[in-house]
């Protein structure tokens, strides 16, 4: 006497279900999400809180030069 297979279960069991919305794509996540961006308005509202360049070196004479032109090449603390 041969036994007759069981049918397979496809239902996984609740404490196996996922939120979709998790970011996960498979047993092993190799990618980081991408980071999310500022919108425009955000930027601008940044870009205003920070004081203008030419007011904020003033103090530094012909010195100014030298800090300006490092503060454009890494992160300003300062806008144009």
């Amino acid at each position: 006497m041969t036994a007759s297979p069981q049918p397979l279960n496809l239902n996984l069991p609740p404490a196996r279900m996922r939120d979709p919305g998790t970011g996960s794509r498979g047993a092993l996540n190799l990618m980081a999400p991408p980071p999310e961006r500022k919108s425009k308005l955000a930027e601008d509202m940044e870009k205003a809180a920070k004081p203008d360049c030419r007011k904020h070196y003033a103090h530094l004479g012909l010195l100014a030069i030298a800090k300006m032109a490092a503060d454009a090449v890494s992160d300003p603390s300062c806008r144009w």
